[in-house]
């Protein structure tokens, strides 16, 4: 078996881009551009889903 020299277990990686972040890069200005964005994405999918719904179904009206 390969061991080191000294026949200790070698410490663990540290966790890289986890916990060694801090608030600036979670709650940055960019994160919250992309955050608005994806929502702004969504909420016009649902409307156009739902109004295209709401106009071709003839059951509806």
């Amino acid at each position: 078996m390969a061991q080191n020299q000294d026949d200790q277990p070698r410490p663990a990686r540290p966790l890289f881009g986890y916990r060694d972040v801090g608030e600036e890069v979670r709650h940055g200005r960019q994160a919250l551009t992309r955050a608005w964005i994806v929502l702004a994405i969504l909420i016009v999918i649902y409307f156009a889903w739902t109004l295209t719904v709401y106009f071709i179904e003839p059951g509806l009206r």
